[in-house]
């Protein structure tokens, strides 16, 4: 991934966070978010421990690494991505290198190589059962997981109608928010997906199939989905519709909880502090799709304008104090099958798809105890965070 510290003019304006502000960069520069920068404070470099930091925190005296798995062409990696173009790490004497991955099985499966990463919830379920990495933090719920049909089929016509289904053929990554979504959608009509043919393909490769004639229907998300639809297929439902939690997560190993601990703590909060700051603003807004169709292109992943603004637009990253509450909040086990203790809201929210999964047999009950039995959704860096930045002064928060 390219680096790229961003210098601009640093606007501060006192708003609900007491800070948010962007500026755009109109010029024909492939840089096109070159001048652009958003700031809560007088921006200070990582020289000078004394100076000002757009969060408040205090910079590191030496210099630190903070290894990120980032999941390209997927928002829920967007806030590293803007805060290190923004400088904010930078001013903290962090830096930040990355190793990208397109699927989050192979980014579980590279665990040593970085020390924070996410994926999306079939990612998170692999790491947490079957390699003890804890998740840290909720990054985003996808409610833009959709199915979609062929303009003019059958199914398009009719959506409701179980016989268009029988017989299908569907299109998409198996153990992914697709396959429970599908489940879901095929048991209105009284179906099970053994009506219906599956394919197992990741989502590049299903919408590519399906453009060339392969398939009466597919399952994919984030920009691909948009891109399916301004190709012409039919949105047929989606999470948002079916009311399916499809939350992403935020992972880190054993050995960084360990031995970076207090990196991570501060890395956390740039995070959620970045993603509020372009929450907080039009501008803000039009400087995360900018830097979201940045990235696709550095990493080869389709979109457009169009497409990365309606991406950005559905984002669900919850703010610092929305994602404390589901790391730390109480909740009862939305099955009622777990009864030791309270469970935490983020863990509930992992549950429906492992109960959807332990019902395919993909996991069983002692992995959903063993998730629940050892804490691997675990908000201790939440309460950290938050005890970081309760000590800050007020003016800087």
């Amino acid at each position: 991934m390219k680096k790229r510290v961003i210098s601009g003019v640093l606007a501060a304006i006192m708003g609900v966070l007491l800070f948010a502000g962007c500026g755009e960069n109109k010029g024909d520069s492939s840089d096109s978010n070159k001048d652009n920068a958003i700031s809560a404070s007088s921006g200070g470099g990582a020289e000078g421990g004394g100076a000002e930091t757009t969060f408040g925190l205090t910079p590191f005296e030496e210099r630190q690494e903070l290894r990120v798995g980032f999941f390209a062409g997927s928002p829920l990696s967007l806030p590293w991505y803007i805060a290190d173009m923004e400088g904010y790490f930078e001013e903290l004497n962090i830096e930040i290198t990355y190793e990208t991955f397109t699927n989050g099985p192979a980014m579980i499966e590279a665990s040593n190589d970085w020390d924070v990463a996410g994926t999306g919830i079939g990612g998170a379920l692999t790491a947490m059962i079957g390699y003890d990495i804890k998740t840290i933090g909720i990054t985003d719920n996808e409610i833009n997981v959709g199915l979609f049909a062929r303009e003019g089929s059958a199914i398009a016509e009719n959506p409701d109608d179980p016989e268009a289904w029988k017989g299908s053929t569907w299109l998409y990554p198996s153990g992914t928010t697709a396959q429970p979504l599908l489940a879901a959608k095929l048991e209105e009509m009284g179906l099970t997906l053994s009506d219906i043919n599956s394919i197992n393909m990741d989502i590049s490769s299903a919408l590519t199939a399906f453009l060339g004639g392969e398939g009466d229907g597919l399952g994919v998300w984030n920009a691909i989905a948009y891109e399916a639809e301004d190709n012409d297929a039919v949105r047929i439902t989606d999470t948002k519709e079916m009311e399916i939690p499809v939350p992403c997560a935020m992972y880190a190993t054993d050995e960084a909880l360990e031995e970076k601990r207090e990196l991570i703590t501060t890395a956390y909060c740039v995070f959620y502090k970045t993603w509020e700051l372009c929450k907080s603003s039009e501008e803000g807004m039009e400087l995360a799709k900018n830097y979201y169709l940045e990235n696709c292109e550095e990493e080869g992943i389709a979109c457009d304008e169009s497409i990365a603004e309606r991406v950005i637009d559905v984002v669900q990253c919850p703010t610092f104090d929305e994602n404390y509450e589901m790391m730390t909040g109480e909740a009862d086990d939305y099955a009622g099958n777990y009864t030791k203790r309270k469970l935490l809201p983020a863990e509930n929210e992992f549950l429906y798809c492992l109960d959807y999964f332990i019902t395919q047999e993909k996991y069983t009950d002692k992995d959903r105890d063993k998730m629940l039995d050892d804490g691997l959704v675990d908000g201790e860096i939440a309460e950290e965070a938050k005890a970081l930045l309760s000590a800050l002064p007020k003016e800087d928060i």
